[in-house]
């Protein structure tokens, strides 16, 4: 199972330019631009060294950028003729600001025909929100007004595999999620390296779940396809409808028992959003996957996702790893079984997951498990 890969220009991306020579640093902007109160003449102004900035940016200084460019837009939208909301378009992608992208770029449709860089734009919003479907029907209409672009229809074609992907390899958790909630899960593809990257940015993440520190973007991309290969991973990037990309959650499930992590970046967490988005997924993978229980793994000192897992409905199995992992925790959500089983559910999942980690408990318990 092998997630296809859209080819996003990544030459839009927003990250890793060095500045030049006598530019004003994002910082001095950020603070002028919050004098004004991001008054809509203001930003116009500053739009275009905004650009030349934008891949400058520090994932850890971004939020308050998205705050701010959305207070302007809210507040001052009228004020922005075309060529600055085209201009605000572009930035809000190249920080991946989704929902503001959306936004101001539906504000071009009715009135002003988007150019193929808009459309581009846009599209791309659609596309890393989970609007496939207006991503489709855009692609559609930029080849009709630019018959001799072949990259346009290159780009429907990689759309459509997309949404058969997903219909065919992921959950269905939109079912799941209420109208008014402000999350959704939106499956994991290529095209959000970026997303990914400007959560993931927190070294702490990486050491919390396990996971790799991708040093390069193939290293992601292999990671990726990799977590897919076995057919039994569900990853899910955490949108927020305000927000965009905001974390990751994932579960691997093995016949009917689940094995589940989640983590949202620095700036989202204490929100409740990480139990919001775990709540979609587990609900989904039990009523659409047969799903009877679910395990997750976590750091004894790590508090705060122990408090957590308990918000979300999970319960201690007062199990442990063996050294020398003997700082992770098991915890369970599902029917209550005996210790033993328990036992033995965790040590299968991990052995079938073909984890380095076992349990710390007598070979004698679980074989009495296998025999009850």
């Amino acid at each position: 199972m092998q997630n296809p890969i859209l080819t996003i220009d990544t030459g839009d991306s927003a990250r890793g330019r060095e500045p030049s020579a006598g530019d004003a640093s994002l910082d001095a902007l950020l603070s002028l631009l919050s004098e004004h109160d991001w008054q809509a003449a203001a930003l116009v102004r500053h739009l275009p060294e905004l650009l030349r900035q934008a891949p400058t940016l520090d994932a850890a200084r971004r939020l308050p950028w998205l705050i701010g460019l959305q207070r302007g837009w809210q507040r001052d939208r009228d004020a922005l003729d075309p060529d600055a909301r085209r201009a605000l378009l572009e930035l809000a992608c190249r920080w991946a600001n989704w929902p503001l992208a959306i936004a101001v770029g539906e504000s071009l449709v009715p009135v002003h025909r988007l150019d193929e860089s808009a459309s581009r734009f846009l599209r791309d919003a659609y596309l890393a929100m989970g609007h496939i479907e207006a991503a489709i029907d855009l692609a559609v209409s930029m080849q009709l007004a630019y018959p001799a672009r072949r990259e346009h229809a290159e780009a429907y074609r990689q759309l459509v595999a997309w949404r058969e992907w997903r219909h065919r390899n992921t959950l269905p958790v939109g079912e799941v999620a209420h109208e008014d909630d402000p999350l959704r899960l939106e499956p994991l593809g290529h095209q959000h390296i970026d997303d990914f990257g400007w959560q993931y940015y927190d070294p702490e993440i990486a050491k919390r779940c396990c996971l790799p520190r991708f040093e390069h973007a193939g290293a992601w991309h292999d990671w990726l396809d990799q977590s897919y290969a076995h057919g039994d991973q569900q990853l899910f990037a955490v949108m927020h409808r305000q927000w965009g990309c905001i974390g990751c959650v994932g579960l691997i499930q093995h016949r009917d028992v689940g094995l589940f992590y989640y983590w949202i970046g620095r700036d989202f967490q204490g929100y409740g959003f990480g139990p919001g988005a775990a709540a979609q997924l587990l609900a989904a993978a039990h009523r659409h996957a047969g799903m009877r229980c679910c395990y997750a793994k976590v750091y004894d000192y790590n508090q705060p996702s122990r408090s957590a897992l308990l918000k979300i409905g999970f319960a201690d199995t007062g199990l442990r790893a063996a050294a020398p992992h003997d700082d992770q925790l098991f915890y369970r959500i599902g029917e209550p079984d005996s210790d033993a089983r328990v036992a033995l559910e965790v040590h299968t999942l991990m052995a079938r997951l073909d984890s380095e980690l076992r349990i710390a408990m007598p070979l004698t318990k679980l074989g009495g498990a296998m025999h009850a």
